[in-house]
């Protein structure tokens, strides 16, 4: 559950509504920031660029036990972005993307912008049809490293990696496979 400040509150309950996607997408020295709007919008010292009618992104679907990525569709691309999506996948694989909600004042300043949708770059592809460029991008959702699990466990030879010198798990294994004798409840009457 996001919560918003004062005034992000006021700015969403204003008369017209004025709020924009802002996609960043961290490709290693070029760096692709647009937003939906069909002007500039500045957040967090980063120019996210215009592009309203540009592009797409796929609806944002959260659903129990499932996962889920994201296409991108971006056409009337700049030079730059053309190159990159034709440049080594391992250039663009694993860059990292964050969907932000843009909340506007009425002097169109963001106000507010939670994130919506973090993930990586799958894929980078290049679409024409003779006439038009779109450059299409798939990406999963950073939620899927939560079901990889972690590499590390609590024993004594991962906590010695993490913290040389620790030797809080030294003597578990001494204990592993031994049985927890718990008192019955004689114990508890006979020792009064």
């Amino acid at each position: 559950m996001k919560t918003l400040s004062e005034a992000a509150l006021i700015a969403l309950s204003s008369s017209p509504l004025r709020i924009a996607q802002l996609v960043y997408m961290g490709f290693p020295g070029v760096p692709v920031a647009l937003a939906s709007s069909n002007f500039d919008i500045v957040y967090a010292g980063i120019t996210y660029r215009g592009a309203a009618g540009l592009g797409s992104v796929s609806s944002i679907e959260d659903a129990k036990g499932e996962v889920k990525g994201l296409q991108f569709q971006i056409s009337g691309v700049p030079i730059e972005y053309l190159a990159l999506a034709l440049s080594d996948a391992t250039v663009v694989q694993g860059a990292a993307i964050t969907i932000r909600l843009a909340i506007m004042s009425a002097d169109l300043t963001v106000v507010e912008a939670p994130i919506d949708w973090t993930g990586y770059v799958d894929t980078m592809s290049i679409e024409e049809d003779g006439e038009t460029c779109t450059i299409a991008v798939t990406a999963e959702s950073s939620e899927v490293d939560l079901l990889r699990g972690n590499v590390l466990t609590t024993s004594d030879a991962d906590q010695k990696f993490l913290y040389p010198g620790d030797r809080a798990f030294e003597f578990v294994i001494a204990q592993e496979g031994v049985p927890i004798v718990w008192p019955t409840k004689q114990y508890y009457i006979d020792s009064r």
